[in-house]
Protein backbone atom coordinates (compact mmCIF):
# COMPACT_ATOMS: atom_id res chain seq x y z
CA UNK A 1 0.00 0.00 0.00
CA UNK A 2 2.83 2.38 0.91
CA UNK A 3 4.51 1.51 -2.38
CA UNK A 4 1.33 2.39 -4.29
CA UNK A 5 1.03 5.72 -2.46
CA UNK A 6 4.63 6.54 -3.32
CA UNK A 7 4.06 5.73 -6.99
CA UNK A 8 0.95 7.94 -7.09
CA UNK A 9 2.82 10.76 -5.34
CA UNK A 10 5.68 10.57 -7.84
CA UNK A 11 3.21 10.60 -10.76
CA UNK A 12 1.46 13.67 -9.37
CA UNK A 13 4.80 15.40 -8.84
CA UNK A 14 5.89 14.68 -12.40
CA UNK A 15 2.55 15.89 -13.74
CA UNK A 16 2.84 19.09 -11.74
CA UNK A 17 6.38 19.66 -12.90
CA UNK A 18 5.50 19.08 -16.55
CA UNK A 19 2.50 21.40 -16.64
CA UNK A 20 3.06 23.82 -13.77
CA UNK A 21 2.41 26.58 -16.27
CA UNK A 22 -1.15 25.45 -16.88
CA UNK A 23 -4.13 26.33 -14.74
CA UNK A 24 -7.86 26.56 -15.17
CA UNK A 25 -9.92 29.39 -16.56
CA UNK A 26 -11.10 30.29 -13.09
CA UNK A 27 -7.60 30.97 -11.74
CA UNK A 28 -6.48 34.55 -11.21
CA UNK A 29 -5.29 35.95 -14.57
CA UNK A 30 -2.66 38.54 -15.29
CA UNK A 31 0.67 36.75 -14.80
CA UNK A 32 2.59 37.07 -18.10
CA UNK A 33 3.44 33.65 -19.49
CA UNK A 34 0.80 31.76 -17.54
CA UNK A 35 -1.76 29.90 -19.59
CA UNK A 36 -5.00 28.23 -18.62
CA UNK A 37 -6.58 25.13 -20.05
CA UNK A 38 -10.24 25.78 -20.80
CA UNK A 39 -13.10 23.67 -19.57
CA UNK A 40 -13.18 20.20 -21.10
CA UNK A 41 -15.92 19.68 -23.74
CA UNK A 42 -18.50 17.01 -22.89
CA UNK A 43 -17.87 15.36 -26.22
CA UNK A 44 -14.24 15.94 -27.14
CA UNK A 45 -13.57 15.77 -30.88
CA UNK A 46 -9.87 15.28 -31.59
CA UNK A 47 -10.43 16.24 -35.22
CA UNK A 48 -11.08 19.77 -34.03
CA UNK A 49 -7.96 21.85 -33.41
CA UNK A 50 -7.48 23.35 -29.93
CA UNK A 51 -8.21 27.07 -29.75
CA UNK A 52 -5.78 29.47 -28.09
CA UNK A 53 -7.16 32.88 -27.12
CA UNK A 54 -4.78 35.85 -27.00
CA UNK A 55 -5.84 39.16 -25.39
CA UNK A 56 -4.97 42.71 -26.45
CA UNK A 57 -3.36 45.81 -24.95
CA UNK A 58 -4.03 46.63 -21.28
CA UNK A 59 -5.94 43.38 -20.92
CA UNK A 60 -5.58 39.78 -19.68
CA UNK A 61 -6.93 36.30 -20.27
CA UNK A 62 -10.01 37.18 -18.22
CA UNK A 63 -11.27 39.25 -21.16
CA UNK A 64 -12.61 36.00 -22.67
CA UNK A 65 -14.68 35.04 -19.61
CA UNK A 66 -15.43 38.25 -17.68
CA UNK A 67 -18.85 39.37 -18.95
CA UNK A 68 -18.00 37.38 -22.07
CA UNK A 69 -19.02 33.83 -22.91
CA UNK A 70 -16.30 33.16 -25.51
CA UNK A 71 -14.73 30.53 -23.25
CA UNK A 72 -18.12 28.87 -22.81
CA UNK A 73 -18.83 28.95 -26.54
CA UNK A 74 -15.65 26.99 -27.21
CA UNK A 75 -16.80 24.30 -24.75
CA UNK A 76 -20.35 24.13 -26.09
CA UNK A 77 -19.07 23.67 -29.62
CA UNK A 78 -16.72 20.83 -28.69
CA UNK A 79 -13.38 22.62 -28.81
CA UNK A 80 -10.55 22.23 -26.36
CA UNK A 81 -9.07 25.60 -25.52
CA UNK A 82 -6.34 27.54 -23.79
CA UNK A 83 -6.15 31.14 -22.58
CA UNK A 84 -2.83 32.90 -22.16
CA UNK A 85 -1.65 36.02 -20.36
CA UNK A 86 0.90 38.20 -22.12
CA UNK A 87 2.42 41.50 -21.00
CA UNK A 88 -0.41 44.07 -21.19
CA UNK A 89 2.04 46.93 -21.70
CA UNK A 90 4.85 45.52 -23.86
CA UNK A 91 5.43 45.68 -27.61
CA UNK A 92 4.77 42.88 -30.08
CA UNK A 93 8.36 41.66 -30.16
CA UNK A 94 8.56 41.02 -26.40
CA UNK A 95 5.08 39.51 -26.32
CA UNK A 96 5.82 37.53 -29.47
CA UNK A 97 8.83 35.85 -27.89
CA UNK A 98 6.87 34.94 -24.77
CA UNK A 99 3.92 33.70 -26.80
CA UNK A 100 6.10 31.57 -29.07
CA UNK A 101 7.55 29.72 -26.09
CA UNK A 102 4.09 29.09 -24.65
CA UNK A 103 2.60 28.00 -27.98
CA UNK A 104 5.20 25.27 -28.10
CA UNK A 105 4.12 24.15 -24.61
CA UNK A 106 0.44 24.27 -25.52
CA UNK A 107 1.06 22.39 -28.76
CA UNK A 108 2.90 19.65 -26.88
CA UNK A 109 0.15 19.53 -24.26
CA UNK A 110 -2.63 18.96 -26.77
CA UNK A 111 -0.55 17.01 -29.27
CA UNK A 112 -1.85 18.75 -32.40
CA UNK A 113 -1.73 22.08 -34.22
CA UNK A 114 -3.51 25.10 -32.78
CA UNK A 115 -5.80 27.85 -34.03
CA UNK A 116 -5.12 31.25 -32.50
CA UNK A 117 -7.91 33.75 -31.82
CA UNK A 118 -6.31 37.15 -31.24
CA UNK A 119 -8.20 40.25 -30.18
CA UNK A 120 -6.81 43.69 -30.96
CA UNK A 121 -3.03 43.83 -30.39
CA UNK A 122 -3.15 40.10 -29.58
CA UNK A 123 -3.35 39.47 -33.32
CA UNK A 124 -0.20 41.53 -33.91
CA UNK A 125 1.62 39.78 -31.03
CA UNK A 126 0.66 36.44 -32.58
CA UNK A 127 2.15 37.27 -35.96
CA UNK A 128 5.34 38.41 -34.24
CA UNK A 129 5.51 35.02 -32.48
CA UNK A 130 5.15 33.19 -35.77
CA UNK A 131 7.45 35.30 -37.93
CA UNK A 132 10.25 36.27 -35.53
CA UNK A 133 10.24 33.44 -33.01
CA UNK A 134 9.48 30.40 -35.17
CA UNK A 135 6.03 29.49 -33.83
CA UNK A 136 4.65 28.64 -37.28
CA UNK A 137 5.05 24.85 -36.81
CA UNK A 138 2.60 24.86 -33.88
CA UNK A 139 -0.14 26.90 -35.53
CA UNK A 140 -2.64 25.91 -38.19
CA UNK A 141 -4.42 29.25 -38.49
CA UNK A 142 -4.62 32.73 -36.96
CA UNK A 143 -7.95 34.55 -36.65
CA UNK A 144 -7.66 38.23 -35.70
CA UNK A 145 -10.54 40.28 -34.31
CA UNK A 146 -10.19 44.05 -34.69
CA UNK A 147 -6.39 43.84 -34.76
CA UNK A 148 -4.47 47.04 -35.65
CA UNK A 149 -2.11 45.49 -38.20
CA UNK A 150 -1.25 49.00 -39.42
CA UNK A 151 -1.52 50.68 -36.02
CA UNK A 152 -4.06 53.28 -34.95
CA UNK A 153 -4.06 57.09 -35.16
CA UNK A 154 -5.25 57.08 -31.54
CA UNK A 155 -1.75 55.96 -30.53
CA UNK A 156 -0.36 58.84 -32.62
CA UNK A 157 -2.63 61.19 -30.69
CA UNK A 158 -1.43 59.89 -27.33
CA UNK A 159 2.20 60.60 -28.28
CA UNK A 160 1.56 63.98 -29.91
CA UNK A 161 2.47 67.27 -28.31
CA UNK A 162 -1.16 68.00 -27.46
CA UNK A 163 -2.21 64.52 -26.42
CA UNK A 164 0.82 63.30 -24.50
CA UNK A 165 0.34 65.33 -21.31
CA UNK A 166 -2.84 63.55 -20.36
CA UNK A 167 -1.64 60.12 -21.52
CA UNK A 168 1.48 60.55 -19.40
CA UNK A 169 -0.34 61.53 -16.19
CA UNK A 170 -2.79 58.65 -16.65
CA UNK A 171 0.08 56.18 -16.95
CA UNK A 172 -1.06 55.06 -20.39
CA UNK A 173 2.25 55.58 -22.15
CA UNK A 174 3.87 52.19 -22.55
CA UNK A 175 5.91 50.13 -24.98
CA UNK A 176 2.63 48.58 -26.15
CA UNK A 177 0.95 51.89 -27.01
CA UNK A 178 4.20 53.28 -28.43
CA UNK A 179 4.47 50.33 -30.82
CA UNK A 180 0.93 50.89 -32.17
CA UNK A 181 1.69 54.33 -33.61
CA UNK A 182 1.08 54.27 -37.36
CA UNK A 183 4.67 55.04 -38.31
CA UNK A 184 6.01 52.33 -36.01
CA UNK A 185 3.54 49.81 -37.43
CA UNK A 186 4.38 50.84 -40.99
CA UNK A 187 7.98 49.88 -40.26
CA UNK A 188 6.84 46.64 -38.61
CA UNK A 189 4.69 45.78 -41.63
CA UNK A 190 7.51 46.50 -44.04
CA UNK A 191 9.81 44.05 -42.25
CA UNK A 192 7.21 41.46 -41.22
CA UNK A 193 5.44 41.12 -44.55
CA UNK A 194 8.78 40.52 -46.24
CA UNK A 195 9.61 37.72 -43.79
CA UNK A 196 6.14 36.13 -43.63
CA UNK A 197 6.38 32.68 -45.26
CA UNK A 198 2.87 31.38 -44.54
CA UNK A 199 0.52 34.30 -45.36
CA UNK A 200 -2.42 31.98 -46.06
CA UNK A 201 -2.72 31.25 -42.33
CA UNK A 202 -4.31 34.59 -41.49
CA UNK A 203 -8.04 35.36 -41.28
CA UNK A 204 -9.27 38.80 -40.23
CA UNK A 205 -12.53 40.28 -38.96
CA UNK A 206 -13.29 43.94 -38.34
CA UNK A 207 -16.01 46.10 -36.81
CA UNK A 208 -17.53 49.35 -38.04
CA UNK A 209 -19.58 50.47 -35.03
CA UNK A 210 -18.46 52.70 -32.15
CA UNK A 211 -21.61 53.39 -30.27
CA UNK A 212 -23.63 56.52 -29.78
CA UNK A 213 -22.95 59.94 -28.28
CA UNK A 214 -21.71 59.54 -24.72
CA UNK A 215 -20.62 55.94 -25.19
CA UNK A 216 -17.23 54.72 -23.98
CA UNK A 217 -15.87 54.38 -27.55
CA UNK A 218 -17.29 57.69 -28.76
CA UNK A 219 -14.02 59.61 -28.35
CA UNK A 220 -12.06 57.16 -30.47
CA UNK A 221 -14.80 56.69 -33.03
CA UNK A 222 -15.26 60.41 -33.59
CA UNK A 223 -11.51 61.03 -33.89
CA UNK A 224 -11.06 58.11 -36.30
CA UNK A 225 -14.12 58.98 -38.37
CA UNK A 226 -12.18 60.93 -40.97
CA UNK A 227 -9.77 58.01 -41.41
CA UNK A 228 -12.66 55.78 -42.48
CA UNK A 229 -14.95 53.20 -40.92
CA UNK A 230 -13.76 52.12 -37.47
CA UNK A 231 -14.73 50.26 -34.30
CA UNK A 232 -13.91 53.06 -31.86
CA UNK A 233 -10.25 52.07 -31.51
CA UNK A 234 -9.05 50.71 -34.87
CA UNK A 235 -9.97 51.59 -38.46
CA UNK A 236 -11.36 48.85 -40.67
CA UNK A 237 -8.52 49.32 -43.16
CA UNK A 238 -5.94 48.74 -40.42
CA UNK A 239 -7.44 45.37 -39.48
CA UNK A 240 -6.82 43.86 -42.91
CA UNK A 241 -3.71 42.34 -44.41
CA UNK A 242 -3.09 42.28 -48.16
CA UNK A 243 -2.35 38.54 -48.11
CA UNK A 244 -4.90 37.49 -45.48
CA UNK A 245 -8.38 36.10 -45.90
CA UNK A 246 -10.20 39.28 -44.89
CA UNK A 247 -13.55 37.69 -44.17
CA UNK A 248 -16.02 40.23 -42.93
CA UNK A 249 -16.63 43.71 -41.58
CA UNK A 250 -19.64 43.60 -39.28
CA UNK A 251 -21.61 45.80 -36.93
CA UNK A 252 -19.31 45.24 -33.96
CA UNK A 253 -17.35 47.72 -31.89
CA UNK A 254 -13.89 47.09 -30.48
CA UNK A 255 -15.32 45.36 -27.41
CA UNK A 256 -18.22 43.37 -28.86
CA UNK A 257 -16.05 41.87 -31.60
CA UNK A 258 -14.55 39.55 -28.98
CA UNK A 259 -17.89 38.53 -27.48
CA UNK A 260 -18.59 34.81 -27.76
CA UNK A 261 -22.31 34.91 -28.49
CA UNK A 262 -21.92 37.39 -31.34
CA UNK A 263 -18.59 36.22 -32.81
CA UNK A 264 -18.15 32.47 -32.32
CA UNK A 265 -20.96 31.55 -34.75
CA UNK A 266 -19.45 33.99 -37.25
CA UNK A 267 -15.93 32.57 -37.34
CA UNK A 268 -16.87 28.96 -36.55
CA UNK A 269 -16.84 27.95 -40.22
CA UNK A 270 -13.26 29.17 -40.47
CA UNK A 271 -12.20 26.82 -37.67
CA UNK A 272 -12.77 23.82 -39.96
CA UNK A 273 -12.03 25.44 -43.33
CA UNK A 274 -8.83 24.65 -45.16
CA UNK A 275 -6.42 27.56 -45.11
CA UNK A 276 -5.77 27.03 -48.81
CA UNK A 277 -9.42 26.95 -49.88
CA UNK A 278 -11.05 29.47 -47.51
CA UNK A 279 -12.67 32.38 -49.32
CA UNK A 280 -13.82 35.77 -48.14
CA UNK A 281 -17.51 36.01 -47.34
CA UNK A 282 -17.75 39.58 -48.58
CA UNK A 283 -15.32 39.05 -51.49
CA UNK A 284 -14.14 42.62 -51.19
CA UNK A 285 -10.63 43.76 -51.93
CA UNK A 286 -8.61 45.07 -49.03
CA UNK A 287 -9.27 48.72 -48.34
CA UNK A 288 -6.07 50.74 -48.55
CA UNK A 289 -4.95 52.26 -45.27
CA UNK A 290 -5.88 55.93 -45.46
CA UNK A 291 -3.00 58.29 -46.17
CA UNK A 292 -5.25 61.33 -46.55
CA UNK A 293 -5.17 64.23 -44.15
CA UNK A 294 -7.85 64.05 -41.46
CA UNK A 295 -8.83 67.70 -41.71
CA UNK A 296 -11.99 67.61 -39.63
CA UNK A 297 -10.50 67.96 -36.14
CA UNK A 298 -8.81 70.55 -33.96
CA UNK A 299 -6.59 69.27 -31.15
CA UNK A 300 -5.07 71.17 -28.25
CA UNK A 301 -3.77 69.87 -24.97
CA UNK A 302 -1.25 70.43 -22.24
CA UNK A 303 -0.74 70.93 -18.54
CA UNK A 304 -3.00 73.66 -17.26
CA UNK A 305 -2.42 75.91 -14.28
CA UNK A 306 -5.68 75.32 -12.40
CA UNK A 307 -8.51 76.81 -14.47
CA UNK A 308 -7.79 76.80 -18.18
CA UNK A 309 -9.36 78.53 -21.18
CA UNK A 310 -8.85 77.43 -24.78
CA UNK A 311 -10.21 79.02 -27.94
CA UNK A 312 -11.09 77.63 -31.36
CA UNK A 313 -12.80 79.01 -34.46
CA UNK A 314 -15.90 77.83 -36.23
CA UNK A 315 -16.27 78.83 -39.88
CA UNK A 316 -19.49 79.81 -41.58
CA UNK A 317 -21.42 76.93 -43.10
CA UNK A 318 -20.45 74.44 -40.37
CA UNK A 319 -23.25 71.93 -39.93
CA UNK A 320 -22.25 70.59 -36.53
CA UNK A 321 -19.60 70.34 -33.83
CA UNK A 322 -18.54 67.63 -31.44
CA UNK A 323 -16.57 69.10 -28.53
CA UNK A 324 -14.71 66.90 -26.04
CA UNK A 325 -12.70 68.08 -23.04
CA UNK A 326 -10.72 65.30 -21.39
CA UNK A 327 -9.00 65.37 -18.03
CA UNK A 328 -8.63 63.13 -14.99
CA UNK A 329 -11.34 64.80 -12.93
CA UNK A 330 -14.99 63.87 -13.21
CA UNK A 331 -16.07 67.17 -11.66
CA UNK A 332 -14.21 69.46 -14.08
CA UNK A 333 -17.47 71.23 -15.06
CA UNK A 334 -16.19 72.90 -18.24
CA UNK A 335 -18.16 75.77 -19.75
CA UNK A 336 -18.41 76.57 -23.44
CA UNK A 337 -18.97 80.15 -24.54
CA UNK A 338 -20.32 80.79 -28.04
CA UNK A 339 -19.45 83.92 -30.07
CA UNK A 340 -22.89 85.38 -29.27
CA UNK A 341 -22.26 85.04 -25.52
CA UNK A 342 -24.39 81.95 -24.92
CA UNK A 343 -22.88 79.71 -22.23
CA UNK A 344 -23.23 75.94 -22.36
CA UNK A 345 -22.77 74.06 -19.11
CA UNK A 346 -24.82 70.91 -19.65
CA UNK A 347 -21.99 68.75 -20.98
CA UNK A 348 -22.26 64.98 -20.77
CA UNK A 349 -19.54 63.32 -18.69
CA UNK A 350 -18.45 59.72 -19.20
CA UNK A 351 -15.40 57.56 -18.68
CA UNK A 352 -12.92 57.73 -21.53
CA UNK A 353 -11.56 54.69 -23.30
CA UNK A 354 -8.42 53.76 -25.26
CA UNK A 355 -5.94 55.40 -25.19
CA UNK A 356 -7.13 57.53 -22.26
CA UNK A 357 -8.46 54.93 -19.85
CA UNK A 358 -8.81 56.53 -16.42
CA UNK A 359 -9.77 59.95 -17.80
CA UNK A 360 -13.18 61.56 -18.08
CA UNK A 361 -14.63 62.99 -21.27
CA UNK A 362 -16.89 66.03 -20.98
CA UNK A 363 -18.60 66.41 -24.31
CA UNK A 364 -21.41 68.01 -26.24
CA UNK A 365 -22.73 68.02 -29.79
CA UNK A 366 -23.93 71.31 -31.32
CA UNK A 367 -25.98 71.63 -34.49
CA UNK A 368 -25.61 74.67 -36.73
CA UNK A 369 -23.08 76.43 -34.47
CA UNK A 370 -22.67 80.19 -34.58
CA UNK A 371 -19.58 81.14 -36.63
CA UNK A 372 -16.74 82.88 -34.86
CA UNK A 373 -14.47 82.44 -31.88
CA UNK A 374 -15.57 79.87 -29.30
CA UNK A 375 -13.97 79.32 -25.90
CA UNK A 376 -14.05 76.47 -23.44
CA UNK A 377 -12.93 76.92 -19.88
CA UNK A 378 -12.28 74.30 -17.24
CA UNK A 379 -13.14 74.89 -13.60
CA UNK A 380 -11.17 72.04 -12.11
CA UNK A 381 -9.51 74.25 -9.50
CA UNK A 382 -6.21 72.40 -9.71
CA UNK A 383 -3.27 71.78 -12.01
CA UNK A 384 -4.84 69.36 -14.43
CA UNK A 385 -3.53 68.03 -17.78
CA UNK A 386 -6.22 68.22 -20.43
CA UNK A 387 -7.01 67.43 -24.04
CA UNK A 388 -9.45 69.35 -26.24
CA UNK A 389 -10.84 67.61 -29.33
CA UNK A 390 -13.19 69.48 -31.65
CA UNK A 391 -14.66 67.62 -34.64
CA UNK A 392 -16.19 69.68 -37.44
CA UNK A 393 -18.98 68.62 -39.76
CA UNK A 394 -18.24 71.19 -42.43
CA UNK A 395 -17.99 71.43 -46.22
CA UNK A 396 -14.63 73.10 -45.61
CA UNK A 397 -13.06 69.82 -44.43
CA UNK A 398 -12.57 68.49 -47.93
CA UNK A 399 -11.49 71.86 -49.25
CA UNK A 400 -8.78 72.16 -46.59
CA UNK A 401 -7.58 68.66 -47.45
CA UNK A 402 -7.30 69.52 -51.14
CA UNK A 403 -5.66 72.87 -50.51
CA UNK A 404 -3.20 71.43 -48.00
CA UNK A 405 -2.22 68.65 -50.37
CA UNK A 406 -1.49 71.18 -53.12
CA UNK A 407 0.27 73.72 -50.95
CA UNK A 408 3.63 71.96 -50.81
CA UNK A 409 6.15 74.15 -49.05
CA UNK A 410 4.12 77.31 -49.51
CA UNK A 411 3.00 78.93 -46.28
CA UNK A 412 -0.24 80.26 -47.73
CA UNK A 413 -2.77 78.99 -50.22
CA UNK A 414 -6.11 80.08 -51.57
CA UNK A 415 -8.95 78.23 -53.29
CA UNK A 416 -12.64 78.60 -54.08
CA UNK A 417 -13.71 78.43 -50.43
CA UNK A 418 -10.44 79.48 -48.79
CA UNK A 419 -8.87 82.91 -48.94
CA UNK A 420 -5.81 81.99 -46.90
CA UNK A 421 -4.39 78.76 -45.50
CA UNK A 422 -1.29 78.72 -43.30
CA UNK A 423 0.43 75.97 -41.37
CA UNK A 424 2.90 75.45 -38.57
CA UNK A 425 4.67 72.16 -37.98
CA UNK A 426 5.69 70.82 -34.57
CA UNK A 427 7.89 67.75 -34.34
CA UNK A 428 8.84 65.62 -31.35
CA UNK A 429 11.60 63.04 -31.53
CA UNK A 430 11.25 59.95 -29.34
CA UNK A 431 14.12 57.99 -27.91
CA UNK A 432 11.75 55.45 -26.42
CA UNK A 433 8.20 55.04 -25.17
CA UNK A 434 8.71 57.30 -22.15
CA UNK A 435 11.07 60.07 -23.30
CA UNK A 436 10.46 62.72 -25.94
CA UNK A 437 12.49 65.68 -27.12
CA UNK A 438 10.95 68.65 -29.01
CA UNK A 439 12.97 69.40 -32.11
CA UNK A 440 11.74 72.41 -34.01
CA UNK A 441 8.71 74.51 -34.88
CA UNK A 442 8.48 75.77 -38.44
CA UNK A 443 5.98 78.21 -39.90
CA UNK A 444 6.68 77.30 -43.50
CA UNK A 445 7.89 73.74 -43.95
CA UNK A 446 8.43 70.47 -42.16
CA UNK A 447 11.57 69.64 -40.25
CA UNK A 448 14.07 67.26 -41.74
CA UNK A 449 13.67 63.71 -40.50
CA UNK A 450 17.21 62.39 -40.69
CA UNK A 451 17.98 60.73 -37.38
CA UNK A 452 16.90 57.12 -36.86
CA UNK A 453 13.89 56.87 -34.57
CA UNK A 454 10.26 57.89 -34.13
CA UNK A 455 8.85 61.35 -34.77
CA UNK A 456 5.47 62.73 -33.77
CA UNK A 457 4.49 65.42 -36.28
CA UNK A 458 1.64 67.84 -35.58
CA UNK A 459 0.53 70.23 -38.31
CA UNK A 460 -1.72 73.15 -37.32
CA UNK A 461 -3.70 74.63 -40.20
CA UNK A 462 -5.25 78.08 -39.81
CA UNK A 463 -6.90 80.36 -42.32
CA UNK A 464 -9.76 82.51 -43.53
CA UNK A 465 -12.72 81.52 -45.64
CA UNK A 466 -13.26 83.09 -49.06
CA UNK A 467 -15.51 85.77 -47.55
CA UNK A 468 -12.56 86.95 -45.46
CA UNK A 469 -14.72 87.22 -42.35
CA UNK A 470 -14.58 83.70 -40.91
CA UNK A 471 -11.49 82.07 -39.43
CA UNK A 472 -10.92 78.32 -39.09
CA UNK A 473 -8.35 75.94 -37.63
CA UNK A 474 -7.58 72.25 -37.94
CA UNK A 475 -4.94 69.83 -36.64
CA UNK A 476 -3.34 66.84 -38.37
CA UNK A 477 -1.25 64.39 -36.35
CA UNK A 478 0.93 61.53 -37.57
CA UNK A 479 3.82 59.45 -36.28
CA UNK A 480 6.71 58.68 -38.62
CA UNK A 481 9.57 56.25 -38.18
CA UNK A 482 12.99 56.60 -39.78
CA UNK A 483 14.89 53.33 -40.00
CA UNK A 484 18.64 52.75 -40.04
CA UNK A 485 18.72 53.18 -43.83
CA UNK A 486 17.00 56.56 -43.66
CA UNK A 487 13.71 55.26 -45.04
CA UNK A 488 10.66 57.09 -43.69
CA UNK A 489 7.77 54.85 -42.67
CA UNK A 490 4.29 56.32 -42.26
CA UNK A 491 2.29 59.09 -43.89
CA UNK A 492 3.88 62.53 -43.89
CA UNK A 493 1.06 64.90 -42.88
CA UNK A 494 1.93 67.88 -45.10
Amino acid sequence: MKKLICIVAVMLLLSSASYAHAGTIGDAPGTPGKWFKGEEPVQKDLSKPPLVFVHGINSSSSTWSDRNDMAKQAVLNGYESAFIDLYPDQDMKKNGKLLADKLKEIYEFFGRKLIIIGHSKGGVDTQAALVYYNAHPYVEKVITLGSPHYGTPLADLAYSKGGSWLAQILGQKSDALYSLQTGMMAAFRSETDRLETFPHKYVTYSGSEWGTFGGVLYLGGMYLKSFGANDGAVTVSSTKLAYANNILTGKWDHFSIKNGTSMFPVFQAQLRASTASAESEDEQEQEPVSSELNTNVYVKGGESEKDKTEAFYVEEGTNGLSIQWLNERQEANPEIVAPNGDVLTNLTTSEASFPYEGAYSHHVQINKPVPGKWTIRSNSGKKDPYLLLVSFDSPLNEEIKIAAAKSGDASTHSSKLIKRLSKTVETIYFKDAEKDHPLKTSSSSAVQLKKEGAYSVTVHYTGLTASGTSAFNRTVIRTLYVDQHGTIHGDIPY
